[in-house]
């Protein structure tokens, strides 16, 4: 006959099916003991009352004992399964002997918990998390290019799916605030004109060769924030991306008569020469409307739309990014600039007078 004694393992559910029938019982006998209590209706110097306060205030005790023993086993093998410091696991046993076990265990149980969550958050969180993590590791260089290759790709893509399958003027209704318009402009953003053509396509041009420039100089800072360098390269791209419309999409399409859709590439080649072409817009944002009261002087009577401007991805890049460093980092224009400009420091290596000025003016 084997003597030897083998530890029993019981599981979780197993466990609190223990612990419920023990608190019942606990709580019934103290039902018993309150109503024995009440029964006996004699004062306390009764020696069968003091027999029972006594027997309550031992018990009382056996079981607070017992559950300290079982929290200071949990908090055990939380630390066993957890990689907190080792620092931490010995302060909270300590900690567990003092007057109060629950509180002084509670950084621990944090700890897990928080662990716990970490797992068990949904797949798209973790995901947006990886990939800010991923762009945040990546150099100021390869953030900018990263960024502006997909802008660009996006705004190309529209731009040519649009101009191919819409005749001009055609309009698609998506929702009743939003709609596709295919229209061409000569000028800048949003449909705006300043001066000849020839003239705005090599401004263009400098702007974007400039804004390049600017970046390549910061490609290695490590002291300007992301959200800087990713409102000048999405800028980059804005500009960029109409710079191509006005390079080649005259030479690469024609321009037929509605309801004809252009052709890419046509036989007859395209409908202008070199750095002429008209930028492609097709984003319309008619948010409400309404007619002007007849009594209101000059626009009485007169329909009015908000908002009116078309524009296309290439525009909302470049002004939303513009609006964004304005209002969050104006205050690195004029320290980015003056460290650019010094030409002893090719390689965007920090000087410590730079670094001085630049933290200074993060603390204002």
């Amino acid at each position: 006959m084997d003597n030897k004694q083998h530890k029993v393992r019981y599981s979780d559910d197993e466990l609190q099916e223990f612990k419920e029938v023990i608190l019942a019982k606990i709580e019934q006998a103290q039902k018993n003991y309150e109503r024995l209590k009440n029964s006996i209706m004699v004062d306390e110097s009764n020696p069968t009352f003091k027999m029972m306060e006594e027997g309550a205030s031992t018990l009382q005790k056996e079981i607070s004992s017992q559950q300290a023993e079982r929290q200071l086993d949990f908090i055990r093998k939380l630390q066993e399964r957890s990689s907190v410091s080792r620092t931490r696991p010995t302060a909270c046993a300590a900690s567990l002997a003092s007057s109060s076990p629950r509180i002084a265990c509670l950084p621990c149980l944090t700890q897990h918990c928080h662990s716990k969550v970490r797992k068990s958050r949904p797949s798209a969180e973790r995901n947006v998390d990886v990939t800010t993590h991923f762009l945040m590791k990546l150099s100021n260089g390869k953030l900018a290019a990263l960024l502006i290759a997909l802008v660009i790709v996006i705004d190309q893509a529209v731009k040519i799916w649009v101009k191919t399958h819409f005749y001009y003027g055609e309009e698609l209704q998506i929702t009743s605030w939003f709609r596709l318009l295919f229209i061409e402009n000569n000028g800048m953003a949003f449909g705006m004109e300043l001066g000849s053509k020839l003239l705005l396509t090599m401004f263009r041009i400098i702007a974007s060769g400039a804004f390049i420039y600017y970046l390549w100089r910061l490609r290695n800072r490590t002291d300007i924030p992301k959200g800087y360098i990713t409102c000048i390269a999405l800028i980059t791209a804005g500009a960029l991306g109409n710079v191509i419309d006005c390079i080649a999409y005259g030479l690469i399409f024609n321009s037929p008569m509605p309801p004809q859709t252009a052709q890419m590439f046509p036989p007859d080649g395209g409908y202008a020469t070199l750095f002429n072409g008209r930028v492609v817009d097709m984003l319309y944002f008619p948010l409400c409307e309404w007619n002007w009261p007849e009594w209101i002087p000059k626009i009485g009577g007169d329909h009015f739309v908000f908002f009116q401007p078309i524009f296309n991805i290439a525009d909302a890049s470049l002004s939303v990014s513009v609006f964004v460093l304005i209002l969050f980092y104006a205050r690195y224009l004029a320290t980015v600039k003056e460290d650019v400009a010094d030409s002893d420091n090719p390689d965007g290596e920090n000087h410590p007078e730079e670094e001085h000025t630049i933290t200074k003016t993060e603390e204002e």
